[in-house]
């Protein structure tokens, strides 16, 4: 089934940038660009924070002199968040300069081949990891509690004021239960399917013309309900909110194509783990190709999603979609 989007967008979708006539907000969907900015650009704007964490360290350490109105262990907590957020972002910014070089070399080799160039591709085909996933899901979840020990400390310690740092983190920690929620599905979806891989039938495939791929079955296959397998073009910006002090800018992904293939539970009662599942489409000639070297980036995904009791399946591939030269 072949999406036109002529829809009205949601409120969070008008908040991010959408409007009549725009392309959907992706929401909660997997993206592609770390952060919101890039090369040099981020390794200037991380080396302050790497610094001031090194500083603060240094103090909780005994290095630097000063007086203290923490414990050691907060101020190195305290300064291993600047460090890291500093290290994060130079290191970000250091491997993307250095994949930009990368690319304009081998562009300047094989012009007629963008796609070796643009992404370091496999040729038999794209896996997910679950267990990836899972993990980031859970550093996320780890680094947002400890994020708030410094409040908790706060608000136990201080008078006043101080008590209004305790009610703060006390509700932030209530909403991050939703995010262990998260993590705790992502788990079961680990266990129960395992990782994915997507078998390429060609490489790379070109706007207008027929992508066949074969989706290796997960484990348990048989069990869901229906699978639902959606090609995608997905573009990705950078998109500011609000204003004033409370500007914001973070990574939105809008869908420009989407076309989705459903296996009902009969189709799916003999598959096994392991065995392919065949699907084709054809991506219009008129859609972007994929640039994934860009910032931020354009590219082409299938998502497979498998509706069963308990733990339903996911799992994201790129594909390879390019202009026939």
């Amino acid at each position: 089934m072949t999406t036109t989007f002529t829809s009205t967008p949601s409120l969070i979708e008008q908040r991010l940038g959408g409007g009549p006539g725009m392309p959907p907000v992706l929401l909660n969907h997997p993206t592609r660009s770390a952060t919101t900015i890039d090369g040099w650009k981020s390794v200037l704007f991380g080396l302050p924070f790497l610094l001031a964490g090194v500083a603060i360290d240094s103090a909780a350490l005994g290095l630097a002199r000063g007086q203290k109105n923490a414990p050691d262990w907060l101020i190195g907590l305290i300064g291993a968040f600047f460090f890291s957020a500093g290290a994060f972002l130079v290191v970000h910014g250091l491997r993307g300069a250095a994949r930009k070089a990368e690319y304009e070399h081998e562009s300047a080799t094989r012009p007629d081949e963008p796609w070796l160039a643009d992404h370091p591709w496999q040729r038999e085909g794209s896996g997910f990891s679950a267990f990836h996933s899972m993990l980031q899901r859970l550093t996320a979840v780890l680094v947002w509690n400890a994020f708030l020990i410094p409040f908790f400390w706060v608000g136990l310690n201080q008078r006043g004021l101080g008590r209004l740092f305790l009610v703060v983190a006390s509700f932030l920690a209530l909403t991050g239960l939703v995010f262990w929620a998260r993590w705790i599905q992502m788990l079961a979806d680990l266990f129960r399917y395992g990782n994915s891989f997507l078998c390429y039938d060609e490489f790379p495939y070109f706007l207008g013309q027929t992508l066949r791929v074969r989706l290796r079955a997960p484990a348990h296959a048989s069990s869901m309900n229906q699978l639902a397998l959606t090609l995608r073009c997905v573009q990705e910006k950078y998109v500011t909110t609000a204003g004033g002090t409370n500007r914001q800018t973070q990574v939105v992904c809008y869908e420009l194509y989407r076309d989705t293939r459903t296996l009902a539970h009969e189709q799916l009662a003999g598959a096994y783990a392991g065995c392919d599942i065949p699907v084709e489409f054809r991506p219009p000639e008129d859609q972007p190709a994929t640039a994934l070297i860009q910032t931020p980036p354009t590219y082409w995904e299938i998502e497979a999603r498998g509706e069963a009791r308990g733990v339903d399946y996911q799992a994201y591939f790129l594909v390879p979609v390019y202009k026939r030269p």
